[in-house]
């Protein structure tokens, strides 16, 4: 009796994520930031002064974010690996007025802010994509600018007039930045997704200026003072590519 060969495997094509791109990006994000001020022991005409330090604390501040990115993904079977960088505005500011029962030389009214314009990333990805839909992790070195501005008001004691400082120093942070996305090709050549990040700086220390912190007569002590800044931050961002090179699909079983 003749015998049914059984039928073959029906290849089903599948998306292949191999390929570079192009996008922009859109969300938001919490800057998490502590600050210590900083007054050193300082010796000058108008005499020694002991040193003082005031804690501001923690606090978040919220923006939006938008910007874009580019990168470029190789795939084998399931596992896609790739590099992306990106670059965003951003608009996060921290204001303190002093106020209340302070430590000595500093004065109410005392004004320090903290702000930031923009960030950036260059990271290494590595997912596991369904067919259309790719799920990865993040990571690699984040960017950031930060302005330390401060004002230290005018006062008088004992008669004396002590001369106010305003002072701001911008530097540009390095730190680490981790995360994790999903992202869905709607067309060949067009993706979307969502990435949650978490950016950690560490502290870095800024220039606060000279402070007069006594006088004899017309002779003042000034004291270098400074700021001790640490800074993190979290961010949730829709993205959307155009991925230039649609490669060929791949065959699944």
């Amino acid at each position: 009796m003749a015998v049914k060969a059984r039928p073959l495997p029906v290849a089903v094509a599948a998306y292949n994520w191999t390929g570079c791109y192009i996008g922009g990006n859109i969300g938001g994000k919490w800057a998490r930031t502590g600050d210590t001020v900083n007054i050193p022991a300082a010796t000058g005409l108008g005499g020694p002064t002991a040193a003082s330090t005031l804690d501001l604390g923690s606090d978040t501040a919220g923006t939006f974010i938008g910007g874009g990115q580019v990168g470029c993904n190789w795939q084998s079977g399931h596992m896609v690996l790739g590099i992306e960088g990106d670059a965003d505005a951003q608009r996060w500011k921290r204001s303190t007025v002093i106020a209340g029962v302070l430590p000595a030389l500093f004065a109410p009214g005392d004004t320090f802010e903290l702000r930031s314009t923009w960030q950036a990333s260059v990271r290494g990805r590595i997912g596991y994509a369904w067919d259309r839909t790719l799920l990865y992790v993040t990571g690699g070195v984040a960017f950031t600018d930060v302005n330390a501005y401060t004002n230290w008001i005018p006062t008088v004691a004992g008669g004396i007039v002590f001369p106010g400082t305003i002072t701001s120093q911008t530097k540009n942070l390095v730190g680490g930045t981790i995360g994790l996305g999903v992202e869905h090709a709607v067309t060949d050549n067009f993706t979307v997704g969502i990435e949650g990040r978490y950016t950690w700086y560490g502290t870095q220390t800024f220039d606060a200026g000279l402070l007069a912190t006594s006088a004899i007569r017309t002779n003042f002590t000034f004291a270098p003072t400074t700021r001790d800044v640490r800074v993190e931050t979290g961010e949730v961002m829709v993205k959307a590519n155009w991925k230039f090179s649609s490669a060929p699909l791949v065959a699944s079983y």
